[in-house]
């Protein structure tokens, strides 16, 4: 995690050993002000000083500065919190999740949004890690916690017990990754996250008799459950090494995918697929969505070589690599099995990073 500056003289960093005296400040201003109110989220036994240094010695702690002061400090992890696992047949999926704990702003600064920034703040930077999954909890009693959840979209899972006896709600929400757009108006890109799952699977389901006849695995999602497990292996590996998936959209309305799939990291190569809902076809979406998934991944990741196959009697998506000044390099003789039990010929092509994409 690098500094980053939030606005004017606001810095977002991992806290150091120099900023212990402050942030135990600040921790003791918020128990002081949680019992005047008659919380019960902290006590005098927690937060400690030992529990605030083992943050700094995990590189867990996190702090914000205004200029050279803390003014919040709170605690980023992206390890699991095992007090979760009580309800965990509860939470959506079982993928990797960022957890913000022991957030507090100094007395001075508060009624600035700051708690919100930090949160905020937070789920970009799980982003970088591919994560998309926020967990959280806080007392029943914490009416400014429970407001900044619902601030940002937190959905109640259940209920948690620390220390044996304290209990906690427990939220979670996704992280949505940023929108690109491809040169389509009104059409965007955006990396694929759990919950899109349902979308995804009543796109296929209301077209199920189209789509089958050049995607197979339509056939094997039978159920909404079937597009989860999907996803969620898409988005289990650590990120640096993810098959990227995107979705399509228009005005946030689900239109189709296109990602990567097979990826060579030894020998820097990849293929990319892609479908689209009927409506959506004929309008030039997926040749300009994978002009621009080239594009990024030539720039943004070590990649030499992509490819793209097609089935050689699906015209429109032998178009896209056409157009595109992708070489056609043969065919893999019955090279896919459709559903009509019929085996078909794969058209293959390639564009190499020293190409030019018309």
């Amino acid at each position: 995690m690098l500094s980053t500056l939030l606005h004017d003289n606001l810095w977002f960093r991992r806290a150091e050993e120099r900023d212990k005296a402050a942030i135990w400040e600040i921790i003791k201003q918020a128990k002081a002000q949680m019992k005047s109110l008659g919380s019960k989220q902290w006590s005098n036994e927690y937060p400690t000083m030992s529990a605030i240094e083992k943050d700094i010695e995990l590189n867990e702690g996190v702090v914000i500065c205004e200029d050279n002061e803390v003014v919040v400090y709170g605690v980023i992890t992206f390890k699991g919190e095992p007090v979760y696992d009580q309800i965990k047949d509860k939470w959506s999926n079982q993928l990797p999740y960022l957890t913000v704990h022991r957030l507090a702003v100094n007395d001075k600064y508060k009624r600035r949004g700051l708690a919100l920034k930090f949160m905020e703040q937070a789920q970009r930077e799980a982003l970088k890690q591919g994560i998309t999954n926020f967990r959280v909890d806080t007392n029943y009693d914490n009416d400014y916690m429970l407001r900044i959840f619902g601030k940002m979209g937190f959905k109640y899972v259940g209920e948690v017990i620390y220390r044996g006896k304290q209990i906690r709600k427990a939220y979670e929400k996704s992280i949505l990754p940023p929108v690109f757009t491809f040169g389509r108006e009104g059409y965007t890109l955006r990396e694929i996250v759990f919950d899109d799952a349902t979308s995804i699977f009543n796109g296929l389901n209301k077209y199920r008799e189209d789509m089958r006849q050049w995607l197979p695995f339509v056939d094997q999602m039978q159920k909404l459950s079937d597009e989860q497990t999907v996803i969620e292996n898409f988005l289990m590996p650590k990120y640096a090494v993810r098959n990227l998936v995107f979705a399509i959209e228009k005005e946030d309305r689900f239109c189709g995918m296109i990602g990567i799939s097979n990826s060579d990291f030894v020998n820097d190569r990849l293929e990319i697929g892609y479908w689209l809902l009927p409506p959506h076809r004929g309008k030039g979406v997926m040749t300009c969505a994978t002009r621009y998934l080239c594009r990024w991944l030539f720039a943004h990741r070590p990649v030499n070589r992509i490819q793209i196959k097609c089935s050689k009697d699906n015209h429109a998506s032998n178009a896209i690599p056409r157009r595109l000044g992708f070489q056609y390099e043969g065919t893999e003789r019955e090279g896919q099995l459709l559903v009509s039990g019929e085996y078909t010929d794969i058209n293959v092509y390639s564009l190499l990073k020293k190409d030019i994409i018309k």
